[in-house]
């Protein structure tokens, strides 16, 4: 399991922002190995971003080159260049119960 941490500024108010977070939602249900995206926003910075979890490095990666993950910043209109940081899972406190 891999997480992608991805945190911009963005030149559009945060009701847009949010907006384009659930417009654009769909397009991640259909992303191979995406288990779950987390829409994130830190008042204090002023920072958006999103939490994805991947079932494999592969999958991240394949996603990280793809046009999806490459509209990021057209969509959300970036300020600067995003901090985007990857971890490795080494341990799952609470497994998914299906």
């Amino acid at each position: 399991m891999e997480i992608l941490l991805v945190l911009f500024k963005s030149g559009l108010p945060e009701e847009e922002v949010v907006r384009k977070f659930d417009e654009r939602a769909y397009k991640y249900r259909q992303v191979k190995g995406l288990q779950q995206k987390y829409y994130i926003h830190d008042e204090s910075s002023g920072e958006f971003g999103g939490v994805y979890i991947f079932d494999s490095k592969e999958n991240l990666e394949a996603f990280r080159n793809s046009d999806l993950a490459k509209s990021i910043g057209d969509a959300y209109k970036y300020l600067e260049s995003p901090t985007r940081k990857v971890f490795a899972v080494n341990l799952v406190l609470y497994e998914n119960k299906k």
